[in-house]
């Protein structure tokens, strides 16, 4: 309730020559620039609004230091392996579930639609500062997109992705 009554104070401006203050209006005011014969004094209201989306990580053989690599049974009933294929530009940041690194210049991002986007890291960044997973800053479109939007590590690194590739799920054959 203070805030409200503070904004008020701020869009009617201050008091002059003792008299009481304006009672506040029914209606939403609309601020605008003053006329420029219009004296100096005027009041100026900015409001930024931030969001920051936390995308976690999977364990991958890349960043599972703790534990001894252990061959799954069903790779062995199922080899399976991973073909790229051609991928849209922007992917929806509400579909994102999670991400592993996968290589040691891009990561593989888990969508809601159980798909698997490899998002290529431009030149210079690791997958393995990745390993916590990443940060987002949310946009007006709220779509993640290559050659645009950058992606944050824990570490502090910063890394724009330069593209995205479909993985489809391919059996392996046999030798």
């Amino acid at each position: 309730m203070l805030t409200i009554a503070a904004l008020w104070m701020m869009v009617a401006g201050p008091a002059t020559d003792g008299s009481a203050p304006p009672a506040a209006p029914e209606t939403p005011i609309s601020i605008s620039m003053p006329a420029p014969d219009a004296p100096s004094s005027f009041w100026q209201l900015v409001i930024e609004q931030q969001l920051i989306i936390r995308v976690p990580a999977q364990r991958s053989s890349l960043n599972n230091f703790g534990a001894a690599p252990i061959r799954d049974v069903r790779m062995r009933q199922v080899p399976m392996e991973w073909k790229e294929k051609k991928a849209p530009k922007c992917v929806a940041m509400r579909n994102i579930l999670g991400m592993q690194a996968a290589q040691r210049d891009s990561i593989d991002i888990i969508t809601r639609q159980k798909q698997r986007l490899r998002a290529q890291l431009n030149r210079g960044c690791r997958a393995l500062d990745f390993y916590a997973g990443f940060y987002m800053q949310g946009t007006k479109d709220g779509q993640l997109c290559e050659d645009r939007d950058q992606i944050h590590a824990r570490t502090g690194a910063k890394c724009e992705i330069d593209k995205f590739r479909l993985l489809v799920a391919v059996p392996r054959a046999e030798d």
